[in-house]
């Protein structure tokens, strides 16, 4: 017994670690950037092992709706481009608080005011469109609708990828289901992804389309034909969401996670990868403008929470006009 109780006081004096040594990421960010990240939180947690899934945002959330189902979620930390998605998660209780060292630096309308998520970068839509076909270019995404522009625009699917639902969700509430139903008849073509847009606008298949700027700053030196227009009414700005799941284990190690990505090194990662940070003071990705020098759709709360309670019926409704 003397023994024992020797044994236990021992062992009760050892250095109490972090009982978590593996992290799950979800996320919608592009493959270099979980590969550049892989490499810089490997010098910070060298004994963590991190694993990754990376997806389309639609895919993730409907990966980990289907854990939630079935009884407990894998993601320790969730990082994609719908928004309204962590709404909801954070209505349901699925989310844990968490307002790290960078937290107070954020703008209020990147994140949740209860510290449930935030943004850890923004990306930005923008227009594009060959320059071997196009002279004369489109100055607004409302002219998209115009009858000059017929067979000629392409976006992709809000169906399929985040940061397209959010900018018909944002072109919507501004302009009406009229505006769609004029890009249908104007013959636009909405499947895929950025990717996807991108393809058709070197093609030729539609000359004009809208897409992420992080993918047109990736092609710099590479594709010249692929010219940049950031839209007279606005570009839509988009946030990464970063949200810490809820799971019975100690999520500390998820909040030092979470913690890097949005210090220093995280962000000069997401800078690498031509997003902007959402905090103050930073610069713009090489190539892009300083984004408080252009205009954009302004977020609100009023829209968030309209986009959030109908999100459904919207994407019901987008169906409905342009693919039946």
């Amino acid at each position: 017994m003397k023994f024992l109780a020797l044994l236990l006081f021992l062992l009760g004096c050892q250095p109490q670690q972090d009982p978590q040594k593996e992290i799950w990421i979800y996320t919608s960010m592009y493959k270099d950037t979980v590969a550049d990240m892989t490499t810089e939180l490997a010098k910070v947690f060298p004994e963590v092992t991190i694993h990754w899934y990376q997806a389309g945002s639609e895919e993730i959330a409907a990966r980990a709706n289907g854990e939630i189902m079935a009884g407990g979620i894998r993601a320790d930390l969730l990082i994609s481009s719908d928004r309204f998605w962590y709404e909801e998660l954070a209505r349901g209780g699925l989310l844990v608080s968490h307002k790290g060292s960078e937290w107070e630096k954020i703008p209020a309308s990147l994140k949740q005011a209860e510290g449930f998520y935030t943004a850890v970068s923004i990306p930005v839509m923008v227009l594009t469109y060959n320059k071997e076909a196009i002279k004369e270019l489109p100055k607004t995404y409302k002219e998209m609708s115009e009858e000059k522009w017929k067979g000629k625009f392409t976006t992709g699917s809000p169906l399929a990828s985040g940061t397209n639902f959010t900018t018909m969700a944002m072109l919507k509430s501004h302009y009406g289901w009229e505006y769609f139903k004029k890009l249908k008849d104007n013959q636009t073509i909405v499947q895929g992804g950025n990717s996807a847009v991108i393809r058709r606008v070197q093609t030729l298949e539609r000359p004009v389309g809208w897409v992420l700027l992080e993918d047109l700053l990736r092609l710099q030196g590479k594709d010249d034909r692929l010219g940049i227009i950031y839209p007279e009414d606005g570009v839509v700005t988009h946030a990464n969401v970063m949200g810490i799941t809820k799971r019975p284990l100690d999520r500390t190690l998820a909040k030092k996670i979470a913690n890097w990505m949005l210090s220093d090194a995280g962000q000069k990662a997401m800078l690498r990868s031509y997003m902007y940070s959402p905090i103050p003071n930073y610069p713009a990705p090489k190539g892009a403008p300083e984004l408080t020098s252009i205009k954009a759709f302004q977020w609100t709360p009023e829209f968030i929470k309209e986009v959030t309670d109908n999100r459904i019926e919207i994407k019901d409704e987008y169906s409905e006009i342009m693919f039946q």
